[in-house]
């Protein structure tokens, strides 16, 4: 899976939430299993802007439906930041 990925996703939800968030897997959804409401959605959006070079939202365009699985974030970050994975 998209390691380099998950752990940004760790790193900005950790900064988020205040707390530590790991063991993240792609089957993770960030309503029911992190207890994300839209306004921390958001949040976590920009702070992982911060953590992958090159990744940017449009929080007016995109929400949480769009990527409530750690797996279809980790796609869009994939096809929209121009980083890669090791296994791509």
């Amino acid at each position: 899976m998209t390691t380099p990925f998950i752990t940004a996703i760790e790193t900005a939800l950790t900064e988020v939430v205040g707390r530590p968030v790991t063991g993240l897997v792609p089957e993770t959804r960030f309503d029911r299993d992190l207890d994300l409401d839209s306004y921390m959605f958001v949040q976590f959006l920009l702070a992982l802007e911060d953590q992958v070079p090159g990744l940017r939202f449009d929080p007016e365009a995109i929400g949480q439906h769009e990527f409530n699985l750690v797996s279809s974030l980790c796609d869009y970050i994939a096809q929209n930041s121009g980083a890669q994975t090791e296994d791509a």
